[in-house]
């Protein structure tokens, strides 16, 4: 009687692990439409005068006497992967002193870089931290850029 019972358990335990497993693994059934065009391939474009190109885990070095007050700094972030919709990318840049500035990041023509503004006020001597989120298919989809104010 009580052998039965372990192997009635074991069988249930079994069914219901099998149950989520299939529930859980990845790929099952279509992948959700997230693009209405392919992403374009290539090099990112080059920046336009006066925008500052920096790519993805790379440093960024302004010296504090080139910011003229009242015209924007312009930063092209190169995203390492053309992104998957035509949509701004989310932008947030953390200063050394605990400001949080957030805003949208336009797309390059090709998606490889996001073109964001920023007032020069905001930026002090300092070191500054820039993320970008992607529509990487990532556990983490967040490429990060560093500012180094002199």
């Amino acid at each position: 009687m009580r052998r039965a019972r372990v192997v009635w358990i074991m069988a249930v335990a079994a069914i219901v692990g099998f149950a989520v497993a299939a529930w859980l693994w990845p790929g099952r059934g279509p992948a959700p439409e997230t693009s209405q065009a392919p992403a374009p391939t290539g090099a990112p474009t080059a920046p336009a005068p006066g925008e500052l190109r920096v790519e993805s885990g790379g440093t960024l070095e302004i010296e504090a006497a080139s910011l003229e007050p009242g015209r924007p700094v312009v930063l092209r972030l190169v995203l390492g992967e053309p992104s998957k919709t035509d949509e701004p990318r989310p932008v947030r840049i953390l200063a050394p002193d605990g400001r949080i500035h957030e805003g949208q990041g336009g797309l390059g023509a090709d998606r490889m870089d996001a073109r964001f503004e920023l007032d020069p006020a905001f930026l002090l001597p300092g070191r500054y931290v820039v993320e970008v989120k992607t529509t990487e298919l990532s556990h983490f989809p967040l490429r990060r850029y560093a500012i180094e104010v002199r």
